[in-house]
């Protein structure tokens, strides 16, 4: 790496003398006088620094990107060659083992037994009637189906050590062994011992483990590596010594180099655009086919998922997990994040807004330059602030005037209280944009309604709020997309249960709760819970884009147009 920072800063210094040999040689070519030149003499400097520095710079950004990948793809392809012998063994014994066999049958029955019962399962709740017989059963035979792949995993393990210890060593070195090993590896185990093996050989990090086999893995990574750190770093510097002899014998008097720079800023900034939308594509697209696999797990419900009202995710593995029902009813999630939302947007929009008309109709100067910086110290406090002022300040004084009005089920964590610190949290996005959309409106239009007669606040009214209609819905519509987005106050303030409610007093959660209880800690992506987490942020995704045309419609709809 060390190799890779010294290029690095190389090129750094031959792009900043490609700029003074570029300026230079206009002035040579003009034979000292600039006003002969197509361009100013710094667009030849930057023109010939752009072809020094960007092509290798850009050459070391993908060797570092692709470079760890190419070498331990090499060094373990040329190490599973080397293992071949003990492939070929390790398959035969495989084929030849009774016990493999005898699991192998007692597991592809056990797969038809799991089918049938999955199909009973199905039929009795499309007729409505008892599931609970047909779910034990098939815990019992996930329970049977799990152990026996274990006493599969088992003899493989067992094969796999007689074969690499008793191998001879004309048949089997550590290179071999090493080769042997990561062929018969799970992806994450591959990744592991990759991660191991790079540790030994080059420092990177702490091995979790030692062993002759990655010894000998990070011994055939050592080459590779050279290799093409040596070969990246040479061509590098010969890119930009070449960009460099070259670009500058293309500079004379004509030569456009206000245009030529100007075209690669162009592709550059579209580069970027470009990025930005693939970003937002594969964003989307992510989610789609994470999505299409939960659906495919749990038979295509997708009825069950929008329009379900229960919402329990944990699949019951074993007959004595009660209540693990696998319920994906969505509808409590969708039912918490509105009423929250709902909420948060009765407090944020009404002061929010209010505050913005004040401070840029009514305020003094002086109390404006003092009031809204204020305002807006709300919007940098971190959201855990909230959450523990929620749940210790505010949860607990609307239990206390609940019950002191009667309402013995009150609880402190509440809708009412998540929303209402919510709400407090947001007033600064609405305030803050709302006041600078209004200030932008001409004062034009403003001199104009008083001439006719009109009073301020009429004015305001009239006038002034239709012109800044389109920023204030914009404002508001942020605001919705950050009360629907919040996670950590309702984690505190409102709970984590899936209660289908309208009471503000009782405990519910959102969405994005759920997909972060869904996805942290230790899950398996293959699983119908862990997926479910991709289809609540489909539906988030789709949820926020409704909001979007629903804004543009109403921007429509009201605006003023003032030619």
């Amino acid at each position: 790496m060390q190799i890779s920072v010294y290029v690095a800063l190389a090129l750094l210094v031959l792009t900043a003398i490609g700029y003074l040999v570029g300026r230079r040689q206009a002035f040579v070519a003009a034979a000292g006088r600039p006003s002969e030149l197509h361009s100013l003499p710094s667009y030849y400097g930057y023109y010939l620094a752009l072809w020094t520095g960007v092509p290798a710079l850009i050459l070391l950004a993908l060797y570092g990107l692709t470079g760890t990948s190419l070498v331990n793809t090499l060094a373990m392809g040329e190490l599973e060659r080397e293992a071949a012998p003990l492939i070929r063994a390790y398959d035969t014994q495989l084929a030849q083992d009774p016990d493999l066999s005898r699991l192998n049958d007692a597991i592809a029955q056990l797969e038809a037994d799991a089918q049938v019962a999955r199909s009973e399962l199905d039929k009795a709740r499309r007729d409505g009637g008892e599931v609970a017989a047909y779910q034990r059963s098939l815990g019992d035979l996930t329970v049977e189906l799990n152990r026996l792949q274990g006493e599969i995993s088992q003899v493989q393990d067992r094969i796999a050590a007689s074969i690499a210890v008793r191998a001879p060593d004309n048949l089997a070195g550590d290179r071999a062994r090493a080769g042997f090993e990561y062929w018969r590896a799970t992806p994450d185990r591959r990744d592991l011992f990759l991660t191991d093996a790079r540790a030994l050989a080059f420092g990177e990090g702490f091995a979790s483990r030692n062993s002759s086999a990655l010894i000998a893995a990070g011994d055939a990574m050592r080459p590779w590596d050279e290799m093409f750190r040596w070969s990246s770093a040479g061509l590098a510097m010969a890119m930009a010594l070449g960009g460099l002899t070259w670009m500058r014998r293309q500079i004379t008097v004509t030569f456009r180099a206000r245009n030529r720079l100007e075209g690669v800023v162009s592709f550059a900034l579209f580069a970027m655009s470009g990025i930005a939308i693939l970003t937002t594509l594969g964003i989307v697209l992510s989610l789609l086919f994470e999505s299409i696999r939960f659906f495919a797990a749990i038979d295509w419900r997708i009825h069950e998922f929008l329009f379900g009202l229960q919402w329990s995710p944990q699949i019951a593995i074993r007959a004595d997990q009660v209540g693990q029902t696998g319920a994906f009813g969505a509808v409590p999630l969708f039912a918490g994040t509105a009423l929250i939302t709902l909420v948060a947007m009765c407090v944020a929009v009404p002061v929010g807004l209010f505050a913005a008309i004040y401070l840029s109709e009514y305020a003094s100067s002086r109390f404006r330059a003092i009031a809204k910086p204020v305002l807006e110290i709300l919007a940098g406090v971190p959201t855990v602030v909230y959450g523990f002022f929620a749940l210790l300040t505010v949860g607990p004084f609307i239990r206390d005037a609940a019950v002191l009005l009667g309402y013995e089920d009150a609880v402190t964590q509440s809708a009412l209280s998540a929303g209402l610190v919510m709400g407090i949290m947001i007033i600064p996005f609405v305030s803050s944009l709302s006041d600078d959309v209004i200030n932008a409106v001409p004062q034009s239009l403003r001199d104009g309604a008083y001439a006719m007669g009109a009073t301020k606040s009429e004015a305001v009214r009239h006038v002034v709020l239709p012109a800044a209609l389109p920023g204030i819905v914009g404002a508001i519509l942020l605001a919705v997309s950050r009360a629907i987005g919040e996670t950590m106050i309702v984690v505190m303030a409102a709970g984590q249960g899936a209660n289908l409610t309208a009471n503000p007093l009782e405990s519910v959660t959102t969405i994005t709760v759920q997909i972060v209880m869904l996805i942290t800690g230790d899950q398996e992506f293959e699983s119908a819970k862990t997926l479910s987490a991709f289809a609540l942020a489909l539906v988030l995704f789709a949820l926020t884009l409704f909001l979007n045309i629903a804004a543009l419609r109403v921007v429509e709809r009201f605006r003023e147009r003032y030619e």
